[in-house]
């Protein structure tokens, strides 16, 4: 009688023990960069703007582009270069992140494409990594996509 309850309880505790454990490994093994791929350095540009952050918008640069940056935000002051921030994530309705690839200088070619209400825009982010984090070291603009019908036109206007 005292076996029969003695195994569903070792049981129990083993069970336990290894949800303990795997959790544990689990929280000790997660990514502590801000940035582990490529392509993240790209939402990580997204969000600073869309909140007006000034200084994490400037940490995803590296390489002369940071540099020129710099010169503008010295130029333009924290407050107005914030707002230019925002007003030109606003328009955008949409984004879509496509996978990294390597380029041949060992570099990531991020493709990104911005969805607004009259166009679409494709940009190619060239991404590297600086020390331990991912940088944006160049950006490759494509031409305007106009769109055949808005984005948000209502369907019974179509």
């Amino acid at each position: 009688m005292k076996g029969e309850r003695i195994l569903p309880a070792v049981t129990t505790v083993a069970v336990l023990g290894a949800v303990v454990l795997w959790a544990s490994f689990r929280s000790s093994n997660a990514p502590t960069q801000k940035s582990v791929q490529p392509d993240e350095v790209v939402w990580d540009l997204v969000r600073s703007s869309r909140e007006g952050d000034v200084q994490g918008y400037m940490n995803c640069f590296g390489s002369t582009l940071r540099e020129r940056l710099e010169r503008l935000l010295k130029e333009q002051g924290n407050e107005k270069f914030r707002f230019y921030l925002q007003q030109l994530i606003e328009p955008i309705k949409g984004i879509a992140v496509f996978e990294p690839k390597r380029d041949a200088k060992g570099n990531w070619q991020v493709t990104s494409e911005f969805i607004f209400a009259d166009r679409t825009e494709r940009q190619v982010f060239v991404v590297r990594k600086i020390g331990s984090e991912w940088k944006v070291v160049d950006v490759k603009s494509s031409r305007p996509v106009p769109v055949l019908v808005p984005y948000g036109t209502p369907v019974k206007r179509l």
